[in-house]
């Protein structure tokens, strides 16, 4: 009786705002979201009831995989150079018509929900303007600006984006601290202050083009952009000597990306979408290392090359939606790598490569609504590919793998959803894991891997969504993957030495569960009080190649045992719409977690305690907005620990322990926004 009564008060409450446009559409208009004084697009997004926004990978070759789960009037950002955050806060909230939450509508790109920016379409010009301003506890600036054109015409679209700016970088692996090495039994072998800034300026300019074109819908992108980022790194020693080492890191970015997209319609036999894109990128990245005896040095340069050609049908009658299509892809790159110790040149294994993949990925989706609470999709895709290397190592290889997947939805009751999936995926081979690269100041020297493959699994996932209180919800997902040829560490050998490299090391499993909630709290009497959060668990389990015996995947993150993690992001936001008045705090919770990595001579960890930052944004117009915000309150230390071995770990002894502590201290800054 009382489980009875609670299912009729959870669906008494539950309740979603907006109505249902058309089946699988929901529309969020400009008011749903007042409340909450949003800026721009990205401002709204964060607030759907439900949404989790997913950036995508820009990192992977091809298309698939690499877009996100928000389209833009209709349209999936296709670029790779641009984030979709990026895009959706160049968007002002006030040139947003409503945003649509598309369930099971044609082709979702492999996700459950996407969401939809619909822009007002009226001809105009409207603009955005952003400065910044910060500086560092340290005496370090940031400063940015950027602006954003929109012209919108009868049958036409045209943006531009400009921007520039400087970066101080608030990772955990830079900052101002202390580095201690210890003998296995805690007696000191060096101790020094140890300082690793890093900075970072950025330029970009992208434009777009949108017309109607041969009854059908023309995109023309551009995207230049270009990185240069610098670390000086300065170590004092004090103990057991007094001495002096320096050290440098220095990389520079430059890429290009021109892409076309073309969608026509086919009346009643649904519409083809044209894709195609060309990136082209060069790296330059120096390592240097100095003592009073000593100078040891690397240089890595690598040129990176993608063409990218995608064809796909859509078909949509009542209830049942198809699409088929096929996706090409031409990867190339070619990299030389050096090092030198004390100017004695060192032998690397794959020093001077060039890696072309040659790519053809089929795929097709079916989608059926049985009812307007239960619908299910099913598709696969069918990859194959070429990999070529020559150089220092030369080697071809055909891989090839069938990926299916099933996701069903399910709405038992008003407000509440249950997402089953079941999919294999495949990951894709980094190209840069082929080559050599070096960071003498992260004392990181890996070697390219010819023979390396990529991780493929089962996974099955269930979700479940609740919509309540008019605004809020909670998304509670839990995933397990089953993997093969997990992609980890292990050992080559070039010139007498041996070198980590990035390779195949078994089988093993991930288990994650993810939260993402938005509480708003006015019916509780907090009035614009606001609370977003995500939390995600994670346990991953492996055999370790060296020892034998169970560990965490490298790359995860453990938390309280051999392979756990719980990493939380809130942020908490208080509106007073009378005064055009918002504060906002937010906390990153990662205590006591740590980012392990198992090398064959080391293990590294790092981990951080809780970050703290703030925010007060002020509206005096409708067009303009200022925000005085403060990072990293709590001036929250980041840690480096590496239990160092004599050798082959496994085999050889413990030699010392080393323990970095670093420290970027507090930003203090200030932006202001100007729409015109």
């Amino acid at each position: 009786m009382r489980r009875l009564v609670f299912i009729v008060l959870v669906c008494a409450c539950a309740h979603i705002a907006p109505a249902v446009a058309q089946q699988g559409v929901t529309s969020y208009p400009p008011a749903y979201f007042a409340a909450n004084q949003p800026a721009t697009a990205f401002d709204m997004v964060s607030l759907l009831p439900g949404f989790h926004l997913v950036p995508g990978d820009a990192t992977i070759r091809g298309f698939s995989g690499t877009v996100g789960n928000v389209l833009i009037d209709g349209q999936l950002p296709t670029s790779k150079e641009e984030k979709i955050d990026d895009l959706l806060r160049r968007i002002a909230a006030s040139s947003v018509e409503r945003i649509e939450l598309i369930r099971g509508g044609g082709d979702m790109h492999g996700y459950p929900v996407l969401a939809n920016v619909v822009r007002i379409k009226t001809a105009s010009l409207r603009g955005r303007a952003e400065l910044e301003g910060a500086i560092t506890h340290y005496g370090t600036t940031a400063p940015k600006v950027a602006v954003h054109l929109t012209r919108q015409g009868a049958a036409s679209l045209w943006e531009m984006t400009a921007a520039w700016g400087r970066d101080f970088g608030m990772q955990n692996s830079n900052g101002f601290g202390t580095r201690a090495r210890y003998l296995p039994g805690g007696a000191p072998l060096q101790l020094s202050r140890y300082s690793f800034p890093k900075l970072t300026n950025t330029a970009e300019f992208s434009s777009a083009y949108r017309q109607s074109l041969w009854a059908g819908d023309l995109s023309l992108g551009l995207v230049l952009k270009q990185e240069r980022a610098y670390s000086g790194v300065r170590e004092s020693i004090y103990f057991p000597s007094i001495s002096l080492a320096t050290g440098l890191e220095s990389a520079r970015a430059r890429s290009g990306e021109g892409r076309l997209d073309y969608q026509h319609g086919l009346g009643a036999w649904g519409q083809l979408q044209l894709f195609a894109v060309h990136r082209i990128e060069e790296q330059d990245e120096i390592s240097q290392t100095s003592t009073a005896v000593r100078t040891d040095m690397s240089r890595s340069r690598f040129n990176l090359r993608e063409d990218v050609a995608r064809l796909a049908w859509q078909y949509v009658d009542g209830a049942l939606k198809l699409e088929s299509g096929a996706e090409g892809a031409i990867n190339v790159l070619s990299s030389r790598s050096s090092l030198t110790l004390g100017g004695t040149p060192v032998v690397l294994p794959a020093a001077n490569v060039r890696v072309q993949e040659k790519r053809v990925e089929f795929f097709s989706t079916a989608t059926w609504r049985f009812s307007p609470v239960l619908m299910s999709e099913l598709g696969a895709r069918y990859e194959t590919s070429t990999l070529t290397q020559s150089g220092d190592s030369s080697l071809t290889k055909d891989l090839s793998y069938l990926k299916p997947r099933w996701l069903t939805t399910w709405n038992p009751a008003p407000g509440h959803e249950l997402r089953l999936l079941a999919e294999r995926q495949v990951g894709q081979l980094v190209f840069r894991d082929f080559a050599s690269s070096t960071s003498l100041n992260s004392n990181i020297v890996t070697g390219g891997n010819k023979n390396l493959e990529p991780a493929h699994s089962w996974n099955i996932s269930l979700a479940w969504e609740w919509h309540f209180w008019d605004r809020g919800s909670l998304v509670l997902d839990a995933k397990r993957e089953f993997i093969s040829q997990v992609v980890d560490r292990i050992p080559v050998f070039a010139g007498g030495q041996v070198y980590n490299a990035v390779g195949n090391i078994g089988s093993g499993t991930r288990d994650d569960l993810q939260a993402d909630v938005i509480l708003p709290l006015d019916r509780v009497g907090l009035k614009g009080l606001t609370i977003k959060g995500e939390a995600i668990s994670r346990r991953s389990r492996v055999r370790d190649p060296a020892t034998g015996a169970y560990r965490t995947i490298t790359g995860g993150q453990t938390f309280g045992g051999p392979a756990f993690v719980f990493t939380s992001m809130t942020e908490i936001t208080y509106d007073i719409p009378k005064r055009n008045l918002q504060l906002g705090m937010t906390v990153h919770y990662h205590a006591g977690t740590q980012d392990l990595e198992y090398r064959i001579d080391e293990i590294d960890s790092t981990h951080h305690d809780i970050k703290l930052g703030a925010y007060v944004e002020y509206k005096p117009t409708p067009v303009w907005t200022w925000r005085a915000f403060i990072k990293d309150l709590m001036q929250t230390s980041a840690y480096r620990d590496r239990d160092v071995y004599g050798g082959l770990r496994g085999s050889a002894p413990l030699v010392y322990i080393e323990r970095r502590e670093l420290n970027n201290g507090a930003m203090i800054g200030l932006n202001v926004q100007h729409d015109f």
